[in-house]
């Protein structure tokens, strides 16, 4: 795989990942938020970002992910609208073409996580945006 940008690196569900800065509109404070009765799987509930409802991803119901075991330190707002809880953030990173390796179909991220990128020699598993989105569409077509 070759894949061309910056990198925000991140913890997040106890777990380092990557998120494309294409699919980010901005990182905010964190919000209280609000449960939804009845609401999909994958999805906690909504916060107020800007005036509309903004759904935040619910980490603990994807696989290969756990609870975060700290409190969100931030809020990644991705371009498909859907705010991602964050545990910390670590820096932007570049990962040079030859740093990517396709995610393996028996990974348990494999539903949400398109690559993985090497970062200090270690693979961290990059956020695709538009798989998380169809996996949370997937969920919510289950109920």
């Amino acid at each position: 795989m070759s894949e061309l940008g910056t990198w925000l690196h991140v913890k997040a569900a106890g777990r380092d990942l990557l998120l494309s800065t294409l699919d980010l509109r901005e990182v905010v404070a964190p919000s209280p938020v609000a449960p939804l009765p009845g609401r999909p799987r994958g999805i906690q509930g909504v916060v107020i970002h800007q005036g509309e409802f903004l759904p935040v991803l619910d980490w603990k119901n994807l696989p290969g992910c756990k609870e975060p075991s700290t409190s969100t330190a931030a809020l990644a707002v991705l371009r498909p609208r859907l705010g991602i809880p964050l545990e910390r953030m670590m820096g932007m990173v570049d990962v040079l073409p030859e740093g990517w390796r396709e995610t393996e179909v028996d990974d348990p991220a494999w539903p949400w996580a398109g690559a993985a990128g090497l970062i200090g020699g270690v693979p961290v598993a990059l956020l695709d945006a538009e798989r998380l989105i169809r996996l949370l569409r997937r969920f919510r077509s289950e109920r």
